[in-house]
């Protein structure tokens, strides 16, 4: 998967400003710090998936509203991502596509991920996030380090079901890299 470039702190301080936030008051609720926060609004840092999470839950939107301009889930909706399509965004633990990102307020999210990270360093240590994880490897093996578990290597066509608040990362186990796809559940957003 090729990087794309991504508006994803544009976003993000246009959620903050809507809701009337200032910087150091969304630093504060999720955990980071000010300058932290002002270089993801910048672009000039990267945004950890945990983070992407508290900061959905505190502006109050799905972690897609960041990638692109959606509507919301509605009775009948659906959405196509065609192939290659969803947007990336990249940091030290993985490529991350975003699939069917137009559809806001969803209690799932899909993502398409790779990651070429062979030591927990390369992956930026262990993180967690609120919800649950599904994951199928796409193109293995993977491995996945956890706080609570023995390292667990996954074959290409595994699949796995897991409590996604216990701290955990993704590994390759070669230099090729390993693909798979991640399905996260979502606590619905603060109000």
């Amino acid at each position: 998967m090729k990087r794309a470039a991504s508006p994803l702190g544009s976003r993000i301080r246009a959620l903050r400003l809507d809701r009337g936030l200032s910087l150091a008051q969304l630093a504060a609720a999720t955990g980071v710090s000010e300058a932290t926060m002002s270089r993801i609004e910048t672009g000039a840092s990267e945004v950890s998936a945990p983070h992407l999470y508290s900061l959905a839950q505190e502006l109050r939107t799905d972690i897609s509203s960041f990638f692109a301009e959606g509507a919301a889930l509605r009775p009948g909706a659906r959405s196509l991502t065609p192939a290659g399509k969803g947007e990336t965004y990249t940091n030290a633990r993985l490529q991350a596509q975003v699939l069917n990102g137009d559809l806001l307020h969803k209690q799932m999210h899909p993502f398409r991920n790779r990651t070429t990270a062979l030591t927990l360093d390369e992956a930026g240590g262990l993180a967690a996030h609120p919800g649950e994880e599904w994951l199928f490897v796409l193109q293995g093996p993977l491995v996945l380090h956890s706080a609570s578990h023995a390292p667990l290597r996954l074959a290409t066509g595994d699949s796995l079901y897991f409590d996604a608040t216990t701290p955990h990362a993704y590994l390759a186990e070669t230099a090729g890299g390993a693909e798979f796809l991640v399905l996260s559940s979502a606590p619905a957003p603060k109000v």
